[in-house]
């Protein structure tokens, strides 16, 4: 990572490790106060982690005599419950494990080092640097660095949180509940009986595929095909996107540049930069196209393949 108070990996996340502000902290100093968020969050995990008694498990007579075989407890429900009881178990530890994390990231923040004097801006280095990091250690295979990298994006998470708090935006228990609502909304399986035991595993990912984009496409109510794609992301899967969304929408294929069809390198310009021209380009004739057949039209509606021929940009 770059700087982590979490791991001993020796990297640097800003100032040097060995001299960062604040380090006791981490280390198990008095804490300050926590904040609003942190007490938020914690909160909610506390909720969840009060559930976590073991339910009761019927008790079932194991023979005494030494000749004979103890019997397996086989009383209605009963490994239900013991599968409960470690699921409860489980819950507890991750909550225990999320809340110190968030409580060490505002100790930090309280302390009033260099952590409070950072922005979303200025971490977006740090930001791209452990995706990456994280890429590789997947691509490697390596469980225990995945682990490690993974850590290092959470701490991303709550300094985010911590940020935006600090600014009277939003806390890191809002953006957990954020995202609970976003998964449980597009997914309406969880709650919805509507598969068999014996369902295909095909049948069940078509079902998620297609109640996510249409739940996602209520939520965003989008003007554009092309909405919601971050347009910052390298030119490559910014181009893999454009025309994957595009052709969700029935663009024809015979209207896609010959420039989006194959990257060449070794020429006199870079060819990243080429591509992320091109893509942009292709993408400001999506919308101009989308836009055309709304005046056209007097309405926004989906075009069909004869429609995009129509409204091309020429």
């Amino acid at each position: 990572m770059t700087r982590s108070h979490a791991s001993g990996n020796g990297r640097d996340f800003g100032p040097g490790r060995d001299s960062v502000p604040g380090r006791e902290l981490a280390e198990g100093s008095s804490a300050p106060a926590r904040s609003a968020g942190t007490r938020a969050a914690s909160g909610e995990l506390d909720a969840i982690s009060s559930t976590a008694g073991e339910p009761s498990v019927p008790a079932t007579a194991v023979p005494t005599d030494p000749g004979t075989t103890a019997a397996v407890p086989t009383a209605a429900g009963t490994t239900d419950a013991v599968h409960a009881a470690g699921a409860t178990a489980d819950v507890a530890r991750m909550t225990e494990a999320l809340g110190e994390a968030v409580d060490v990231m505002d100790r930090l923040w309280n302390f009033g080092g260099w952590e409070v004097t950072q922005t979303h801006d200025s971490l977006r280095p740090y930001l791209l640097e452990e995706t990456y990091e994280l890429l590789d250690a997947v691509q490697a295979q390596d469980a225990e660095t995945i682990k490690e990298e993974l850590g290092d994006l959470l701490l991303q998470v709550l300094f985010h949180s911590r940020i935006a708090e600090a600014a009277g935006e939003f806390t890191v228990a809002d953006v957990a509940a954020a995202l609970v609502a976003k998964l449980v909304n597009r997914s309406p399986h969880l709650t919805e009986a509507d598969f068999g035991a014996d369902a295909a595993v095909e049948d069940k990912i078509a079902a998620q595929e297609r109640a996510w984009e249409e739940r996602k496409s209520a939520e965003k109510a989008r003007r554009s095909c092309l909405d919601g794609i971050a347009m910052a992301q390298p030119a490559l899967a910014l181009a893999e996107k454009v025309r994957s969304r595009s052709a969700k929408a029935g663009l024809p294929d015979s209207l896609v540049p010959d420039g989006l069809r194959a990257v060449r390198l070794g020429g006199p310009d870079s060819a990243e930069e080429l591509l992320r021209k091109r893509t942009l380009l292709f993408a400001a004739a999506i919308r101009e196209a989308e836009d055309a057949a709304e005046r056209a039209r007097g309405t926004r509606s989906p075009l069909s393949a004869a429609d995009w021929i129509e409204f091309w940009p020429r």
